[in-house]
Protein backbone atom coordinates (compact mmCIF):
# COMPACT_ATOMS: atom_id res chain seq x y z
CA UNK A 1 0.00 0.00 0.00
CA UNK A 2 1.46 3.23 -0.69
CA UNK A 3 0.79 6.12 1.37
CA UNK A 4 -0.32 9.73 1.12
CA UNK A 5 3.57 10.65 2.52
CA UNK A 6 5.47 8.76 -0.08
CA UNK A 7 3.33 10.47 -2.63
CA UNK A 8 3.63 14.43 -1.65
CA UNK A 9 7.16 13.07 -1.50
CA UNK A 10 7.46 11.65 -4.63
CA UNK A 11 8.80 8.82 -3.71
CA UNK A 12 6.51 6.74 -5.58
CA UNK A 13 7.25 6.88 -9.44
CA UNK A 14 3.83 7.92 -11.13
CA UNK A 15 1.86 5.67 -12.88
CA UNK A 16 2.16 7.10 -16.56
CA UNK A 17 -1.47 5.41 -17.81
CA UNK A 18 -2.06 7.39 -21.07
CA UNK A 19 -5.32 9.18 -21.39
CA UNK A 20 -7.14 7.85 -24.24
CA UNK A 21 -6.48 4.43 -22.14
CA UNK A 22 -8.22 5.50 -19.25
CA UNK A 23 -10.94 7.51 -21.07
CA UNK A 24 -11.74 3.96 -23.10
CA UNK A 25 -12.04 1.92 -19.60
CA UNK A 26 -13.61 3.96 -16.84
CA UNK A 27 -16.58 5.40 -20.00
CA UNK A 28 -16.49 2.73 -22.30
CA UNK A 29 -19.63 0.32 -21.13
CA UNK A 30 -18.41 -3.17 -20.40
CA UNK A 31 -20.05 -4.93 -22.77
CA UNK A 32 -18.59 -3.01 -25.34
CA UNK A 33 -15.24 -3.58 -23.82
CA UNK A 34 -15.94 -7.17 -23.85
CA UNK A 35 -17.21 -7.58 -27.17
CA UNK A 36 -14.26 -5.44 -28.56
CA UNK A 37 -11.47 -7.31 -26.93
CA UNK A 38 -13.15 -10.55 -27.68
CA UNK A 39 -13.54 -9.54 -31.56
CA UNK A 40 -9.99 -8.35 -31.76
CA UNK A 41 -8.08 -11.13 -29.91
CA UNK A 42 -9.55 -13.51 -31.77
CA UNK A 43 -8.91 -11.57 -35.24
CA UNK A 44 -4.91 -11.02 -33.75
CA UNK A 45 -4.91 -14.82 -32.68
CA UNK A 46 -6.42 -16.92 -35.40
CA UNK A 47 -3.66 -18.94 -36.60
CA UNK A 48 -2.31 -19.70 -33.62
CA UNK A 49 -5.67 -20.42 -32.09
CA UNK A 50 -5.72 -22.96 -35.31
CA UNK A 51 -2.54 -24.00 -34.45
CA UNK A 52 -3.19 -24.84 -31.21
CA UNK A 53 -0.61 -22.66 -29.34
CA UNK A 54 -3.78 -21.71 -27.20
CA UNK A 55 -4.92 -25.08 -26.09
CA UNK A 56 -3.56 -24.73 -22.90
CA UNK A 57 -6.72 -22.73 -22.31
CA UNK A 58 -9.37 -25.08 -22.83
CA UNK A 59 -11.63 -25.62 -19.74
CA UNK A 60 -9.42 -22.73 -17.82
CA UNK A 61 -9.31 -19.45 -17.71
CA UNK A 62 -6.52 -16.62 -17.16
CA UNK A 63 -7.16 -13.35 -15.39
CA UNK A 64 -5.26 -10.53 -16.19
CA UNK A 65 -6.08 -7.61 -13.60
CA UNK A 66 -4.87 -4.31 -14.42
CA UNK A 67 -4.44 -3.05 -10.74
CA UNK A 68 -4.98 0.78 -11.17
CA UNK A 69 -8.00 0.44 -13.64
CA UNK A 70 -11.10 -0.83 -13.24
CA UNK A 71 -10.18 -3.03 -15.55
CA UNK A 72 -10.10 -7.74 -15.01
CA UNK A 73 -9.73 -9.60 -18.76
CA UNK A 74 -11.18 -13.03 -18.28
CA UNK A 75 -9.54 -14.80 -20.93
CA UNK A 76 -10.48 -19.11 -22.05
CA UNK A 77 -10.50 -20.68 -25.11
CA UNK A 78 -13.75 -22.53 -26.51
CA UNK A 79 -13.44 -24.51 -29.10
CA UNK A 80 -11.77 -22.36 -32.09
CA UNK A 81 -12.66 -18.79 -30.21
CA UNK A 82 -11.35 -16.81 -27.44
CA UNK A 83 -13.97 -16.06 -25.13
CA UNK A 84 -13.05 -13.33 -23.01
CA UNK A 85 -15.07 -11.64 -20.27
CA UNK A 86 -14.50 -7.65 -19.35
CA UNK A 87 -15.20 -7.23 -15.60
CA UNK A 88 -14.89 -3.33 -14.46
CA UNK A 89 -15.93 -4.13 -10.70
CA UNK A 90 -13.75 -5.75 -8.45
CA UNK A 91 -15.85 -6.72 -6.47
CA UNK A 92 -17.23 -9.27 -9.15
CA UNK A 93 -13.93 -9.90 -10.47
CA UNK A 94 -12.81 -11.03 -6.75
CA UNK A 95 -16.48 -13.24 -5.99
CA UNK A 96 -18.24 -14.20 -8.98
CA UNK A 97 -15.95 -15.03 -11.39
CA UNK A 98 -13.89 -18.07 -12.02
CA UNK A 99 -10.46 -17.97 -13.01
CA UNK A 100 -7.62 -20.70 -12.61
CA UNK A 101 -5.05 -18.18 -12.61
CA UNK A 102 -4.41 -14.63 -12.49
CA UNK A 103 -1.86 -12.10 -13.61
CA UNK A 104 -1.92 -8.70 -12.18
CA UNK A 105 0.21 -5.46 -12.69
CA UNK A 106 -0.15 -1.90 -13.26
CA UNK A 107 -0.92 0.06 -16.50
CA UNK A 108 2.65 1.10 -16.95
CA UNK A 109 3.83 -2.51 -16.42
CA UNK A 110 1.59 -3.81 -19.07
CA UNK A 111 2.28 -0.76 -21.60
CA UNK A 112 5.98 -1.43 -20.93
CA UNK A 113 5.99 -5.00 -21.83
CA UNK A 114 3.70 -4.14 -24.75
CA UNK A 115 6.46 -1.89 -26.18
CA UNK A 116 9.15 -3.98 -25.38
CA UNK A 117 10.93 -1.95 -22.74
CA UNK A 118 10.92 -4.45 -20.58
CA UNK A 119 10.51 -8.70 -20.16
CA UNK A 120 7.82 -10.36 -17.99
CA UNK A 121 10.70 -11.83 -15.95
CA UNK A 122 11.96 -8.77 -14.85
CA UNK A 123 9.07 -7.14 -14.24
CA UNK A 124 8.18 -10.19 -12.14
CA UNK A 125 11.08 -10.39 -9.98
CA UNK A 126 11.10 -6.78 -9.51
CA UNK A 127 7.58 -7.84 -8.03
CA UNK A 128 5.19 -5.62 -10.75
CA UNK A 129 4.24 -8.59 -12.41
CA UNK A 130 2.39 -11.18 -9.70
CA UNK A 131 1.13 -14.45 -10.25
CA UNK A 132 -1.98 -15.84 -8.37
CA UNK A 133 -4.10 -19.50 -8.90
CA UNK A 134 -2.31 -22.22 -11.42
CA UNK A 135 1.22 -20.65 -11.41
CA UNK A 136 1.92 -23.49 -14.30
CA UNK A 137 -1.43 -22.16 -16.38
CA UNK A 138 0.28 -18.60 -15.40
CA UNK A 139 3.90 -19.04 -16.65
CA UNK A 140 2.53 -20.73 -20.02
CA UNK A 141 -0.05 -17.89 -20.77
CA UNK A 142 2.74 -15.34 -19.55
CA UNK A 143 5.89 -17.22 -21.84
CA UNK A 144 3.24 -17.33 -24.39
CA UNK A 145 2.38 -13.40 -24.54
CA UNK A 146 5.78 -12.88 -24.86
CA UNK A 147 6.12 -14.65 -27.69
CA UNK A 148 4.19 -12.46 -29.62
CA UNK A 149 5.21 -9.45 -31.68
CA UNK A 150 2.75 -6.56 -30.73
CA UNK A 151 4.57 -4.32 -33.32
CA UNK A 152 2.77 -6.53 -35.90
CA UNK A 153 -0.57 -7.16 -33.72
CA UNK A 154 -1.83 -3.80 -32.81
CA UNK A 155 -2.70 -1.30 -35.17
CA UNK A 156 0.89 1.19 -36.29
CA UNK A 157 -1.01 3.87 -34.58
CA UNK A 158 -1.89 2.56 -30.75
CA UNK A 159 1.28 0.94 -31.13
CA UNK A 160 3.43 4.33 -31.60
CA UNK A 161 1.36 6.27 -29.21
CA UNK A 162 2.16 2.88 -26.38
CA UNK A 163 6.12 3.64 -27.46
CA UNK A 164 5.89 7.21 -27.46
CA UNK A 165 4.49 6.93 -23.43
CA UNK A 166 6.92 4.59 -22.39
CA UNK A 167 10.08 6.70 -24.02
CA UNK A 168 8.54 9.54 -22.01
CA UNK A 169 9.22 7.95 -18.86
CA UNK A 170 12.21 6.07 -19.53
Amino acid sequence: MISLNAIFKHNVPQLFTPKWLKRLTYFTPTETLKWLAEQRLNVLFKAQIQAGELDFLRHQSVCIEVRNLPLFLFVSLDGTTLQVIVVKSPFVATYMMRCDGKLSGDSDSFLELIAGHCDPDTLFFRRKLSIAGDTELCFTFKNWLDTQDPAGLIPASVYQSIQHYVAQQA
